[in-house]
């Protein structure tokens, strides 16, 4: 990632360069070039304060960039390793503002598919979810199925450990895991190793929440593992903005997604 300064328009912006993986032949340029065109599409098509703003997508011999806004931020993850871990008037704050920017890509038939406390970016006032690379658009044949190395186990949804096919359910479920790391201080799911942590992600329930107060409720119904069981995106931001109003911090009310989308939208 690179800080520049757009000479033209005469603004701050950041370049992420797209690394490509490596293979015995060489570096992948189809696969890099193919990954950087979904993140750009995916997060190019949103317009929403929680979500990154993407500008462009760049090609210079063989090497990749995706120009996106400048932010000054922490991410979630570095924020709770500063302070242990949130209150849960933060954490509530940070989850709804964090829900309206999901709830929109939703809307415009984006799945995130990796959403985890390294990718939500805090500044001064926004909540922003960054790194769109494994996101799916609707109707693209191109977009796996399948989970990458990459991703935490801690924070995929036990349906897709499972080999199952991403849902808005699925990136709820990622969401409720970064929201109770934010609160608890820890991963739903903790172990030595990543081995360690997919097995317990696969065996059962994450531990029961100790400083979660009021959020109990709502990371209950986040985490629940059959995604037909698991609350919906409205029900959880009006649980979320329920909480706050009782901590005396003042919100909008909920809104719904300027679409609605058919029964199968999400299907890739």
């Amino acid at each position: 990632m690179w800080r520049a300064h757009d000479l033209r328009l005469r603004r701050n912006v950041s370049i992420k360069e797209i690394q490509p993986p490596f293979r015995a032949e060489g570096a992948d340029l189809k696969d890099a070039r193919r990954r950087a065109l979904r993140e750009a599409r995916s997060a190019g098509r949103l317009s929403h304060p929680a979500v990154i703003s993407v500008h462009d997508l760049l090609e210079e011999r063989g090497r990749l960039w995706i120009v996106m806004e400048s932010l000054e931020a922490l991410t979630l993850e570095e924020t709770v390793g500063h302070l242990g871990h949130l209150p849960i008037h933060w954490t509530a704050w940070i989850g709804f503002q964090l829900l309206a920017g999901l709830r929109h890509a939703h809307g415009a038939g984006v799945l995130h598919r990796d959403i985890n406390p390294g990718n939500i970016l805090l500044t001064g006032d926004r909540v922003v979810l960054s790194d769109f690379g494994i996101a799916a658009l609707n109707g693209d044949p191109s977009a796996s199925t399948t989970v990458p190395i990459s991703a935490a186990p801690s924070y995929v949804a036990p349906e897709r450990l499972r080999g199952k096919r991403a849902t808005p359910a699925a990136d709820l479920w990622s969401f409720g895991a970064s929201l109770y790391f934010a609160v608890e201080g820890r991963p739903p799911y903790e172990g030595p190793d990543a081995l360690a942590v997919l097995g317990r992600a696969m065996a059962g329930d994450p531990a029961p929440p100790t400083k979660a107060g009021p959020l109990r409720r709502v990371l209950k119904g986040l985490l629940r593992r059959d995604p037909a069981d698991r609350v919906t995106a409205d029900h959880a931001s009006r649980m979320l903005s329920e909480i706050l109003r009782l901590e005396g911090v003042a919100v909008a009310p909920p809104r719904l997604p300027a679409t609605r989308l058919p029964p199968g939208t999400f299907i890739v």
